[in-house]
């Protein structure tokens, strides 16, 4: 890795982009990060390229979490994200993946769908990290801003529904893997399959470390998961694994 810093341009709030800023922390390498204006130019321009996260490093701009991570596991191995056994390494991947599919996704639908007769909850939340101005004008755009999240991650009723019994899956996933209650999903150390399930799916317990201040969340948020097992240990993880920031 160079000397110089890597750039993590990010959406604060974002749990994909919350798996990458943890992975930078727990490996405590120097980064500086750029939060990104939603609907904003920064903000249409990344989108017209992909999406957030996106990481500036060693003169490549690498996009997709799970590159980026890899990436960083092959410049910084220690601490591990991967574990060292190939069979428990190919399950941490594969988990890795599950939850980037199967639980990320169709969180950030409910989630927003749940909240979608709080307007000025959703444009404080999506201004986190926004100095107050912006998050004045994130109000006035929001009628924009929301049609055009509706759109790209298909914010419908029929959507929603479809998503809330995948997102019980993940929740039961998380339950079978740990094998009656064990600290971790894949052998006994944190890898990327803890990070990345207690990332995506931070919203589901509001963890005081999370590193941005959040608004509470609206009455009847998540309601249909509230009482899920799994919640618990998504709360642990946090507690026992989101250490100190590295942002410079």
């Amino acid at each position: 890795m160079s000397d110089q810093a890597p750039v993590l341009w990010q959406y604060s709030f974002s749990n994909y982009n919350e798996k990458v800023r943890w992975a930078l922390d727990y490996k405590s390498i120097p980064h500086r990060r750029h939060s990104v204006f939603p609907g904003g130019p920064r903000s249409l321009t990344f989108s017209r390229n992909g999406t957030l996260p996106v990481l500036d490093l060693d003169g490549e701009r690498i996009v997709d979490s799970t590159r980026i991570i890899e990436a960083l596991e092959q410049r910084r191995p220690d601490p591990p994200l991967y574990p060292s056994d190939p069979d428990e390494r190919s399950r941490a991947l594969e988990l890795e993946d599950f939850f980037d599919e199967h639980a990320g996704h169709d969180l950030r639908r409910i989630a927003f769908w749940d909240a979608r007769d709080a307007p000025g909850w959703i444009a404080d939340f999506l201004a986190t990290d926004q100095p107050p101005a912006r998050r004045a004008a994130l109000r006035a755009m929001l009628p924009g801003v929301r049609l055009v999240m509706r759109r790209r991650f298909a914010i419908t009723d029929q959507e929603v529904e479809r998503s809330r019994p995948v997102l019980r899956a993940a929740l039961d996933r998380i339950e079978s893997e740990r094998s009656g209650g064990g600290d971790h999903l894949v052998g006994d150390a944190f890898t990327v399959a803890d990070l990345t399930a207690a990332a995506l799916l931070y919203p589901m317990v509001w963890p005081p470390e999370f590193p941005y201040q959040l608004p509470d969340p609206p009455p009847q948020f998540l309601d249909s998961v509230k009482d899920h097992p799994a919640l618990g240990w998504i709360a642990e993880i946090y507690r026992r694994h989101r250490g100190a920031s590295a942002e410079v």
